[in-house]
């Protein structure tokens, strides 16, 4: 699979009873506002072989794919934060695309029957990928792949050959979803023993991801699990998938942003908090070295706590990982000083950070 997102932390889980190791690659966020994923509607002029029903099928697992995330995602959620996981979805007519009303789709998920690149045929189903916008091109291939026998005067011949009927509808929904994935900033869920993952992929034995790669012999139909819901969770702030200013009150306790008072203009982060939180989102600093510059901000009150738990250090808890995105975005400019503060005056109020 084609997924170029340069930014990716790999987390590994270690199975020893099974000799084996898990790697979970993520690629970070890829969207800042509720997206919007399209497909093209399938015509019957582009493939001789495909029928009405077989161009219902394609557009009726697209659809069920977003609907999948969408509700593995909310699932949890009280109904104040359901819409944080959002996914609106548009099946993309011959007259919308003449409106070009693809240009508001931040997915858009194309059919082919077989691919068009000699390293793709008879190995991918499908394909995503991403350009320096943020926009995802999924590509899906339908053709279902059979053996095909041919012979001449001497000989029988067998071979790896496309059909003329499409994939079976659970082969293109684990398909599609699977590539949504990659769209939302997962990468593969693989074991460092290649037989495992051809267990996996062929179906004899369910893997625990969505994201475990997926073969044309398993005709099962894959889901979302919670490993994938957790990393994508991981991976965006409690808003989900909306701007990060707009934080509605939480039902339930978790790690939100909170609302804090203008604060005068002589109080500014100085340039080096920036300097570190660029610095410490890479990993070029530690934990600790990042919170003393927090330390720093409370003591002048730009950022403003009303009441800080006593402690005997700086801090206990691993921040989150929406944390550290906060730090680089901010560093980069894509989020607010305020969004920035109102995030780490919340894990101070809670005692993830705290303050001496």
């Amino acid at each position: 699979m084609l997924f170029a997102i340069g930014f990716l932390l790999s987390i590994n889980l270690v199975h020893d009873s099974f000799g084996y190791n898990i790697e979970y690659k993520i690629f970070g966020r890829q969207f800042f506002d509720t997206p919007l994923v399209c497909t093209y509607q399938p015509t019957l002029e582009q493939d001789p072989y495909l029928k009405q029903w077989g161009v219902d099928r394609l557009e009726e697992s697209a659809r069920l794919a977003v609907q999948d995330w969408q509700s593995a995602l909310q699932v949890q959620e009280g109904k104040n934060t359901k819409d944080n996981w959002k996914i609106n979805y548009k099946l993309l007519t011959e007259k919308d695309v003449q409106n070009n009303l693809q240009k508001d789709c931040n997915v858009i998920i194309e059919f082919y029957p077989i691919p068009t690149e000699k390293n793709e045929m008879y190995r991918v189903l499908g394909v995503t990928y991403s350009d320096d916008s943020g926009f995802k091109l999924i590509k899906i291939y339908y053709r279902d792949i059979q053996i095909c026998k041919t012979s001449d005067e001497k000989y029988i011949y067998y071979n790896v050959c496309y059909g003329e009927g499409i994939l079976m509808s659970e082969k293109l929904r684990t398909t599609i979803t699977h590539e949504i994935g990659h769209a939302l900033g997962l990468g593969h869920y693989q074991a460092d023993d290649p037989k495992v993952n051809s267990v996996w992929a062929k179906g004899l034995v369910d893997a625990e991801s969505i994201m475990a790669v997926f073969s044309h012999e398993n005709s099962k139909l894959m889901k979302i699990k919670p490993i994938d819901v957790q990393k994508i969770k991981s991976i965006y702030t409690p808003n989900g998938f909306k701007p990060i200013n707009t934080t509605p009150v939480l039902e339930t306790p978790q790690p939100i942003f909170e609302p804090i008072s203008e604060k005068p203009a002589e109080q500014d982060i100085p340039e080096w908090i920036k300097q570190n939180a660029k610095w410490w989102s890479s990993g070029t600093i530690t934990d600790r070295d990042f919170v003393i510059g927090i330390q720093y901000l409370v003591q002048k009150d730009i950022i403003k706590v009303s009441e800080v738990r006593e402690s005997t250090g700086i801090f206990t808890q691993e921040i989150p990982l929406w944390v550290r995105n906060n730090a680089k975005w901010w560093s980069e400019d894509k989020i607010t000083e305020t969004d920035f503060i109102s995030g780490i005056e919340h894990l101070v109020k809670i005692g993830i950070i705290k303050i001496n």
